[in-house]
């Protein structure tokens, strides 16, 4: 087995002994560990933290937690992110622009709903939640209805059971390296204009990753790390789940069959497969958005809240138009969602044509004319939006 060392600015591949890699303390490898541990590492489509709209829960997690905080400590972990929702200013500075992404959302199919009712021929029926990949509490629970459609299936189907476990996310890292890290002789650097470069350390630092690593790593898995706002990543960093998690968990501790409808190395490549140019375009939008960013995750959980996916997407153009316009966006929505999402609607038939089964996935995978909803008629089954309140 073999390991990554940093040395100088260098990254290295180090034999492992029996008492560690055969360096100083390895560094990165260190670093993923800390990324694997008790970290949900999904690549679920994020159109929400809008420069990045690929990126999902990166849990920058120690590898020696603490005892885990109580909900209560948690929440207010959470809760210390000051931000603003966007609508609610969008509202106040420019209601022609507001009325302009309120149209378009108007237009965005399956976008008005998160769970969703799943019917088959001659068979019990199924359910599909969406959810937000985050460890704020208002979003880690399910909605009224949803727990006891939970308890009585027998099928769960999420986007990654791999990744719920710690030693297959970290030898994917490890095994992957050529899709997380710059091998090419180029560094983070070279990508970032130079006004921008000490914004962008203090950012990755506030993070808890050391800028040495970083320069070596991928741009997507920057601008990934960078979107997320730090009271966030702090309260992960205490052991806070995100609802993906917690249901994937449940099942495995119930004994329910447990689905997952990709692999780790599966959803790393669809984000490589992105032209570079996107990553690093996302990347310096985010620097230059700043804070804007933790505005923006606060108005999509209130979004989520609401069921009003098909408002995040026109609202993050309004905000942030270059970074979805043009030939790198096309390209991002075909290889990143349109084809995983035909990918996911195929594996998870199966389950779903024998009935009973609790799917969840990311909630922007529901929307639109290549969303799950859609899809998964396509394939025949009739699937309808659930109230909110039913039982």
């Amino acid at each position: 087995m073999s390991s990554i060392c940093a040395d100088n600015g260098r990254m290295e591949i180090a034999r492992q002994s029996p008492d560690g890699p055969d360096c100083n303390a390895s560094p990165l490898a260190s670093l993923l560990d800390r990324l694997a541990d008790r970290a949900l590492l999904t690549l679920g489509i994020f159109h929400l933290v809008f420069v990045l709209a690929f990126a999902a829960s990166l849990v920058w997690a120690s590898s020696a937690l603490a005892q885990a905080p109580t909900e209560e400590e948690l929440e207010k972990r959470i809760m210390s992110c000051s931000a603003e929702n966007l609508v609610d200013r969008l509202r106040r500075e420019d209601p022609g622009k507001l009325r302009e992404a309120l149209a378009e959302a108007e237009k965005v199919e399956n976008g008005h709903a998160i769970f969703w009712k799943i019917s088959g021929q001659g068979s019990e029926p199924s359910w599909l939640l969406g959810t937000m990949h985050s460890a704020d509490p208002r979003v880690t629970k399910m909605p009224a209805g949803a727990p006891k459609r939970f308890d009585h299936a027998s099928t769960v189907i999420i986007e990654s059971v791999e990744a719920m476990d710690r030693e297959k996310t970290m030898a994917a890292m490890l095994a992957l390296k050529d899709l997380t890290l710059l091998l090419d002789g180029t560094t983070l650097d070279s990508f970032v204009p130079e006004e921008s470069l000490d914004r962008l350390k203090s950012a990755i630092e506030a993070r808890a990753m050391p800028w040495k690593i970083a320069r070596h790593m991928q741009p997507w898995l920057i601008a990934a790390t960078i979107a997320i706002p730090v009271c966030e990543v702090e309260a992960k960093n205490k052991g806070a789940p995100v609802l993906d998690t917690l249901i994937g968990t449940r099942a495995r501790d119930e004994g329910k069959q447990l689905v997952g409808l990709e692999t780790i190395e599966e959803q790393f490549r669809a984000v490589a497969s992105v032209p570079r140019e996107f990553h690093v375009s996302a990347l310096n939008e985010t620097l230059k958005l700043g804070t804007l960013a933790d505005s923006m995750m606060e108005t999509t959980k209130a979004l989520y809240l609401e069921g009003n996916t098909a408002l995040l997407l026109p609202l993050i153009r309004a905000y942030a138009p270059q970074t979805y316009d043009g030939k790198g966006y096309a390209d991002f929505q075909e290889l990143l969602i349109a084809n995983r999402n035909r990918l996911m609607a195929e594996r998870a038939a199966q389950y779903l044509e024998k009935g009973n089964a609790f799917m969840a996935v990311g909630a922007l995978h529901l929307p639109g004319k290549d969303g799950l909803v859609a899809l998964l008629r396509d394939e025949g089954f009739t699937v309808e939006p659930v109230e909110p309140m039913a039982d």
